[in-house]
């Protein structure tokens, strides 16, 4: 890879970390707003929904949009915006304030910062080199959440949840400001849109009617239902015992392995492809939820955790590639991606749900490794479908 090839990557990079902190950093406010303002944690883990709900219909134009125009513009609006939204945030008392504010926030800050990063890298780099960039770009967000795991719940602790959010502000907009710096002017060096010529000018109503494509929005919406009962770790964690402090070191440890296990995944992919890497990962992912239920595993427990929550960000967007070609890859990925903040809109408010009507995340502990098994099985009926 040449040396010019390199500041795209950095720039993509920068923005997963900056989406750590949607991902990672917000957990922690569940319990101290709830406790303070007397909220459900479903209740009030529904304005996360909605900021997601957002982004899906953003997402739904911003994809070709990007194809044209490139992703700096997206950039600089999501650092501004999005900077002012997790100030306001700070301001919030009622639940319909973080409701209209978390809504607000989604158009410009939740799927649209990842889908900035995916499309970066898949624009500047030949497809046998996006797969290991992509790894990298995704440990982005383990670095990212790593760092805020530890930051956080003390600034939470010591100044209050209010000054904490407009901290968030202050670094989502250093952070999305110093992409769009670092990106400057974004050329294509045989990723996708060069290679094709045509990326997403298809009218997709054959494609979006084809067996393959709901194989893969099964897959996408299973692996993101998944993933988001990050929202509720923190408390899950302090509901087996754990202090602050010690659930801060655990979320820590596995933005950690996450960080490292994107970059695995992204070389596995290359070494024996994905649909083994993904199995594979699958199978982590569901063991690392069984042994939550065993207190002396949880650290064991939260690396396949990660492992497993990495790969809707690393391996799918391959994975669409692979089985669509990069012709279609931004008419797919984009409409994948609405799909996916669909199922978190309607998931992330159910696990905390099932924490208020049951008192524990039991069910949904049992629910995941059943959801992950249909999720392999949709897999390797959809590399079949691809050979046909």
């Amino acid at each position: 890879m040449e040396k010019k090839h390199i500041r795209p990557a950095a720039s993509a990079f920068l923005l997963m970390v900056t989406m750590s902190l949607l991902s990672t950093a917000l957990s922690f406010f569940v319990t101290p707003v709830c406790e303070e303002l007397g909220f459900g944690r479903g209740s009030f883990t529904l304005y996360y929904s909605l900021m997601t709900a957002a982004g899906a219909f953003s997402v739904s134009f911003l994809g070709r949009y990007m194809n044209d125009h490139g992703v700096r513009m997206v950039v600089l609006v999501s650092a501004l915006w999005c900077g002012v939204g997790f100030i306001a945030l700070s301001f919030c008392r009622e639940l319909w304030m973080f409701y209209i504010v978390g809504a607000l926030m989604g158009l410009f800050g939740t799927s649209c910062v990842y889908l900035c990063a995916n499309i970066t890298v898949q624009q500047s780099y030949s497809s046998r080199d996006a797969s290991m960039v992509m790894g990298i770009v995704m440990a982005g967000s383990g670095i990212g959440g790593m760092i805020w795991s530890n930051v956080v719940p003390g600034v939470i602790d010591a100044f209050g949840w209010q000054l904490a959010y407009r901290a968030l502000g202050v670094s989502w907009f250093a952070l999305a400001m110093l992409s769009f710096l670092i990106l400057g002017k974004q050329e294509l060096s045989g990723g996708v849109g060069h290679a094709s010529g045509n990326l997403g000018k298809t009218d997709g109503k054959t494609l979006f009617r084809s067996r393959k494509f709901f194989l893969s929005v099964g897959v996408m919406c299973i692996l993101t239902a998944c993933s988001c009962i990050s929202q509720q770790l923190p408390s899950l964690l302090a509901g087996m015992g754990y202090d602050g402090t010690t659930v801060g070191l655990m979320i820590s440890v596995m933005t950690a392995a996450a960080a490292v296990g994107t970059v695995v995944e992204g070389l596995c992919c290359g070494k024996f492809g994905v649909a083994k890497t993904m199995t594979v990962v699958a199978v982590f992912y569901a063991l690392g939820y069984g042994m939550l239920f065993f207190k002396s595993m949880t650290y064991v427990a939260l690396v396949g955790l990660a492992f497993g929550s990495g790969s809707l960000g690393t391996l799918m967007p391959v994975v669409v590639r692979h089985v669509f070609g990069g012709r279609d890859y931004a008419t797919v990925w984009s409409t994948m991606l609405t799909c996916s903040s669909v199922t978190s809109f309607l998931a992330t408010p159910v696990w905390g749900m099932v924490y208020d009507v049951f008192g524990n995340y039991t069910p949904a502990m049992i629910t995941m490794p059943i959801l992950l098994v249909i999720s392999v099985f949709l897999l390797l009926t959809l590399f079949r479908e691809k050979q046909a």
